[in-house]
């Protein structure tokens, strides 16, 4: 699509505005928004964005408040921002911190900054505020760097909250040329090693946003002009658009809302060709061809998507021998049939394999992406699964890659073990489902698995994880709390909190960290605060081993009853009768709530689980 579609779209969404037709108008403005037009679009689209973001047609996934900290002017950058958070399905309450005092509006524990207790900071700073000179000027950028991590550390003291750091631009055609690059005291490598000290063993809570990559991205001649010099403006506005898509996606990242799968079509999307037709010989991959090369990196790209946690799926209309000859014989291959979690491929409709495949992953359709050449094909997913992300792309490899990159789904601001070992945990999924098939019942296929629960305290060990774990389970979630890594490492600390991990192994492998439980102690009573586990553990009955673990912490330190909740969502239905099947009597003064009587109901272990939390 081009800028001329976003502005067709743009009034083409007006226009249904105007005729209270609101789900129309929200679905054009998303259609513009996915062309990643220029800063010129978004001051067309700020009003309508407001009225859409006040009418009840748009649900947004998350609602946060997110201050703006800047040394330069951010009233430009401001509406850009909720554009870019609408397109990802998140509301923005924003704060702009007074031009050039963001430390005193940290500093200072009345200021207006601390009222707003934002849940997302965004500290923007420019080679400007470093002042050096073409050579030399390491110690005032090592002033400059220590005084922002003591910023950091007052923030979250006084407005816990996730940092958002973006580091030091680099200079454009300094007077000194390419001396500044080799000099050792050359002005750009004091300013790249000042981005590393800033980048370097950050503190939980804070991330870093590289300023450098997006001026690369968008080219330089793009990142900064006049507008510094008439109003501050830092960067360019046509730079604004690039820079504020990358602060939301790690603030999706942080929400838990970056996707988890990517599911690709194969013919002219993994290969040039059509393997049906072309046969193993007539498909393109890797030299001699460009063609083929693009294919190669974009093999190589997901790839390491995979070995850094994302999941890969096939859907695919096509003969399934056919489908999978490549990834079995074809030299070129950089992905093998083992890569994929999943491997879909028949001549069934897009959208119905892809719920399929959604089913057999027991995950969220709203956290895939679906990657294919043809824009009918993407047409009919997005039209019939509009919570599966579609980008729009060419049907050239290099343009598939480009859109991955552009759109920036998959951003991580931490990797935990569970995240590299992903893969693996689905893969062995499947063997699960073999040996269910082929056991004669439930009980013999649970006793044959060989169960092992271990649980503890969340700490520093795991409290990435159970923060991923809060902001990503919808299915099997009592509330659907969403809680910060700071928030969870408070409740953890507090002493009237009972906040604890669960881990399941089984002789197919170690499903990782897959619950989490937080109770509140309130003298006699316990209160279930959070209640969440994986849907890759379903039918384990590791439920009942976590609420038995929990009621006995609570009936050792002397609590008579423990209060359970549930909180109806569109997702986690499947929960909503949990607490009666496990023993809880509803209480009659609030819909939603059950109790249990630690006097008069047994606590019991599940017989098919082994506890082994002791040895830990």
């Amino acid at each position: 699509m081009s800028f001329g579609d976003a502005n067709a779209l743009l009034q083409n969404a007006r226009v249904s505005a105007r005729e209270n037709r609101w789900s129309d108008a929200v679905a054009d403005l998303l259609a513009a928004l996915r062309t990643f037009p220029p800063y010129s679009f978004f001051v067309k689209a700020e009003k309508l964005i407001e009225r859409l973001l006040a009418s009840e047609a748009w649900r947004p996934r998350r609602t946060i408040r997110l201050a703006l900290l800047s040394s330069s002017t951010t009233s430009l950058l401001a509406p850009v921002l909720k554009a870019s958070a609408f397109r990802r399905g998140i509301q923005l309450d924003l704060y702009e911190g007074v031009f050039g005092n963001y430390r005193q509006e940290i500093l200072d524990r009345n200021s207006s900054l601390h009222a707003f207790r934002p849940d997302f900071a965004v500290i923007l700073v420019n080679h400007r505020d470093l002042g050096l000179p073409p050579s030399g000027g390491d110690v005032k950028a090592s002033a400059l760097v220590a005084d922002l991590r003591g910023c950091w550390k007052a923030l979250r003291e006084l407005s816990p909250c996730h940092i958002v750091q973006v580091g030091f631009d680099a200079p454009l055609g300094g007077a000194w040329g390419s001396l500044e690059d080799v000099l050792p005291e050359g002005r750009r490598r004091v300013i790249a090693r000042a981005n590393t000290a800033l980048s370097s063993d950050l503190p939980p809570g804070v991330s870093f946003l590289d300023a450098n990559a997006i001026a690369a991205d968008i080219g330089s001649s793009y990142w900064s002009d006049s507008q510094w010099h008439a109003v501050r403006q830092y960067p360019s506005s046509a730079a604004l658009p690039r820079m504020a898509d990358h602060i939301v996606a790690q603030i999706a990242a942080v929400l838990g809302l970056s996707a988890k799968v990517l599911a690709v079509d194969l013919d002219n999307t993994l290969w040039g060709g059509v393997i049906g037709e072309d046969l193993l010989e007539g498909i393109r991959i890797g030299p001699p061809s460009a063609e083929g090369e693009g294919y190669a990196e974009l093999q190589r790209y997901l790839l390491e998507l995979k070995q850094r946690g994302v999941l890969l799926a096939v859907c695919s209309k096509n003969n399934l021998a056919d489908a999978e000859l490549p990834f079995h014989k074809h030299d070129a291959m950089s992905l093998k049939r083992d890569d994929f979690a999943a491997f879909v491929a028949n001549w069934d409709e897009k959208p119905t394999n892809l719920k399929k495949i959604a089913k057999e992953l027991s995950l969220d359709l709203d956290c895939f992406v679906f990657l294919d050449d043809n824009p009918l094909e993407r047409a009919m997913v997005r039209s019939q699964l509009p919570q599966v992300a579609v980008p729009e792309c060419g049907d050239k490899p290099w343009d598939l890659l480009a859109a991955l990159r552009r759109n920036m789904y998959f951003e991580a601001v931490a990797l935990t073990d569970e995240d590299l070992n992903r893969h693996e945990g689905y893969r062995g999924n499947a063997a699960r489902a073999v040996a269910e098939a082929d056991a004669p019942s439930m009980e013999s296929f649970l006793s044959g698995l060989g169960l092992v629960a271990r649980h503890g305290p969340i700490d520093v060990s795991t409290l990435t994880r159970t923060a991923q774990l809060i902001n990503k389970t919808n299915q099997f979630n009592l509330t659907t709390r969403r809680y910060t890594e700071d928030q969870v490492r408070t409740m953890a600390s507090a002493p009237n909190w009972w906040c604890h991990w669960f881990r399941l192994t089984d002789r197919f492998g170690d499903h990782g960290v897959i619950g989490v439980l937080l109770a509140k102690k309130n003298g006699p009573e316990w209160r279930i605060d959070t209640w969440l586990m994986s849907c890759r553990v379903l039918g384990r009955r590791m439920e009942e081993y976590m609420l038995a673990c929990l009621l006995t912490a609570a009936k050792a330190e002397g609590a008579a009853t423990v209060v359970g909740e549930y909180i109806p969502t569109e997702k986690n239905t499947l929960v909503s009768n949990l607490y009666p099947q496990m023993g809880f009597d509803p209480l009659s003064s609030r819909k939603g709530r059950y109790v249990f009587s630690l006097a008069d109901h047994p606590i019991s272990l599940c017989n098919f689980i082994r506890d082994e939390s002791e040895r830990l």
